[in-house]
């Protein structure tokens, strides 16, 4: 069975003859796949996979409500519509719970194979035999090990292939199943469970010009305690007070660390009466309203935005409005059935100061309907996909929920500094044909540059051949472009790195299965005009091993210059023994260095933080550390920590104590240079 620890995710597999888990890797095409290829589905290519199937799924719903036995069955149907499933939703998803959305979504395309739903009963019989199979197959193969489970699987796997000998007379454990389903995917209000924890969370950080990546350990204690762990401090500990709803998990670092809300709690552990917020110790004006006995939201409330960070401070209240920077922004309006209706401006999910995007657009009955116009600074700057109901009449291409013709659609990561677009052909909600990337370099700049492009298989929309791509976090002052070559959607061969007009970095990818292989010069997170920082070291199917080496140029007229690294083991790709390592904030103003060790990926023991001296010069002077445990990698005993974005110029720590990752007792904020106390914060002890 293929490890996926160490592998990334690509999609998921929708063939209805699949035995396998869904979820696949490099790896999985080869060995589990083959034989499914046309029915992969990248993460990328997900959103225009389920719109191009929305205007169907009504018609459905109509015979669903012939046997209640069929709803039982196929109750994800009716959820269908109402989740939000995307590329960024599904990332977050974990193997199990990716597998479990890939069967309910393999369905849905069995279902819709269907000519004519009104024709007779006995095809609803076929599909509640085809879905009473799937169900089983997947609980056979959670329990598989047990051996009075092994014959019925092979038996349910061979009359999945053979679909006209289905036997429905002895379903398996059909609650249990069902449920486990719901709760897994979200389905379902429940509480957290333990073996879903620790989780690691990549998340980032706005620091003055750029984006930093950064991560979190989050981890839920037996006492019902979510914890939240940034290197080896808790940052966080919320305690769950109701156990019979999942409570939220935060995935916005400065959320984390600023939010908290107030108010009380009712006999039942459900939030009653008026609830507040605070942001920084302050409360915010307004924000929250009340709670009903039995801990439901009643009256008028005041929300903060989803993405709320002090570069996005948005609320949102009423029926409804935003309110950012003192201004009011009119969202739309409600139908008596709480479903959108009319003219609508919505904000982008990752709205803020330097990226203000905003959707106008059309509801009916709760769905977005005809044209959406996606603006930037008030100018029109592309269009946005969108499912359509099945009573719109509109033209051929818009009725059935699919892109086609020529679109204009943006990056990611678009922003001020990194205007980046997408040109290109849409067939039946698939790319196909030519793409290009344009970029526009200056805030008012009406001049578009094409940066790169390539083209998309016209069949299966997969990348092919050579390809020229931005990184992920492209701008003005990072402009790192990569170049090579795709085959069915999956990067071969040699491709290459360039920052500045210079190749930087690179390394080859075999053809197989589109690992890393070999020797890789890679660019690190960040990397940006003043801080050009390289990482060098050798992959094995996909994995580092062995010696890396992080250097380091202060400018493009200058050779790369080894500043840290360390060794990867052999077997498992993770830290162990003595490394040197950047602050996620380093740049030239900000050289700092953590040095200590690594055992089994877990930093343990003393480690120790220096400061490159002088402008200009190699010459390190210690400014902090201290010390990890061995059993959880938590901070212990005395520390001196940096301060976040700590620079020559201002050279802030703070010195306490922790006991078990918690900081206690007094800490003082020092300006190491003057060796001055700039001030004292008392933690609990």
């Amino acid at each position: 069975m293929i490890d996926h620890s160490q592998l990334p995710i690509y999609g998921i597999c929708l063939d209805p003859t699949c035995h396998s888990l869904r979820p696949y890797c490099n790896s999985c095409i080869q060995q589990l796949h083959s034989k499914h290829v046309a029915s992969l589905i990248s993460f990328e290519q997900i959103q225009s996979w389920i719109k191009s199937r929305m205007n169907s799924i009504p018609e459905i719903k109509k015979f669903i409500k012939l046997s209640q036995d069929l709803i039982n069955i196929l109750q994800f149907v009716n959820n269908f519509q109402e989740k939000e499933i995307n590329q960024e939703n599904m990332e977050k998803l974990r193997i199990s719970q990716l597998n479990l959305l890939a069967n309910d979504l393999t369905k849905i395309d069995h279902l819709l194979q269907f000519p004519n739903w009104s024709e007779t009963n006995k095809q609803l019989l076929e599909i509640f035999k085809y879905c009473q199979t799937m169900k089983n197959i997947h609980y056979l193969e959670l329990s598989k090990d047990q051996p009075e489970n092994k014959n019925a699987l092979e038996q349910n796997i061979l009359v999945q292939v053979q679909p006209k000998k289905i036997n429905v007379q002895k379903p398996l454990i059909d609650n249990f199943q069902d449920q486990n389903q719901q709760q897994q995917l979200g389905l379902e209000k429940e509480g957290l469970k333990q073996q879903e924890f620790p989780q690691e969370l990549e998340t980032e950080f706005w620091s003055g010009s750029r984006f930093i990546r950064t991560k979190l350990l989050i981890n839920l204690q037996n006492n019902n305690q979510i914890q939240y762990i940034l290197d080896g401090s808790i940052i966080r500990s919320d305690q769950i007070k109701d156990t019979s709803i999942r409570p939220e998990i935060l995935t916005n670092l400065e959320q984390i660390q600023y939010l908290l809300w107030k108010g009380d709690f009712g006999n039942n552990n459900k939030k009653i009466g008026k609830w507040i917020a605070t942001w920084m110790g302050n409360t915010l004006d307004s924000v929250g309203g009340q709670y009903t006995n039995d801990g439901k939201k009643n009256g008028k409330w005041k929300e903060l935005f989803q993405n709320y960070w002090k570069e996005a401070q948005v609320y949102e209240e009423g029926d409804w409005k935003y309110n950012y920077q003192d201004k009011t922004i009119n969202g739309g309006k409600y139908n008596q059935k709480g479903e959108k209706v009319g003219q609508w401006t919505e904000l982008s999910e990752n709205f803020w100061d330097k990226s203000q995007i905003i959707y106008n657009g059309e509801y009916k009955d709760g769905k977005k309907v005809g044209r959406w116009v996606i603006q930037y600074e008030g100018v029109e700057i592309g269009v946005k996909s969108l499912p359509f109901s099945a009573n719109i009449k509109a033209n051929d291409d818009i009725a059935n929920s699919n892109k086609n013709g020529k679109w204009i659609e943006l990056s990611d990561g678009f922003y001020c500094n990194s205007q980046v677009t997408y040109e290109g052909q849409y067939r039946n909600g698939k790319k196909i044909g030519r793409w290009d990337i344009w970029w526009k370099k200056d805030y008012d700049d009406k001049i578009k540059v094409q940066i790169g492009g390539g083209l998309y298989d016209e069949e299966y929309s997969f990348k092919i051949g050579k390809w020229i791509e931005q990184s992920e976090r492209f701008w003005d002052n990072s402009q790192v472009i990569l170049k090579g070559e795709y085959k069915n959607g999956k990067k071969i061969d040699l491709w290459t790195i360039e920052a500045f007009g210079q190749q930087v970095g690179g390394g080859l990818y075999n053809k197989e299965n589109s690992n890393k292989i070999g020797n890789w010069i890679e660019l690190c997170d960040g990397f940006y005009g003043a801080a050009q920082i390289i990482k060098k070291g050798q992959y094995l199917n996909g994995k580092k091993i062995g010696k890396w080496d992080i250097c380091y140029r202060e400018n493009e007229n200058q050779p790369f210059i080894q500043i840290g690294g360390g060794v990867y083991d052999e077997s498992t790709s993770v830290k162990i023994g003595n490394w040197i390592e950047l602050s996620d904030e380093f740049f030239d103003r900000s050289q700092v260095t953590f040095n200590g060790g690594y055992k089994n990926g877990k930093k343990v023991g003393k480690w120790s933080s220096y400061l490159k001296k002088n402008y200009g010069d190699f010459q390190n002077v210690q400014i902090g550390g201290g010390s990890y445990n061995e059993q959880d990698s938590l901070k212990v005993g005395e520390w001196i920590d940096v301060k976040e974005q700590f620079i020559v110029f201002q050279q802030l720590v703070y010195k306490g104590v922790y006991r078990d990752g918690k900081k206690i007792g007094s800490w003082m904020e020092i300006e190491i240079r003057k060796n001055q106390t700039r001030g004292i914060v008392n933690y609990d002890k």
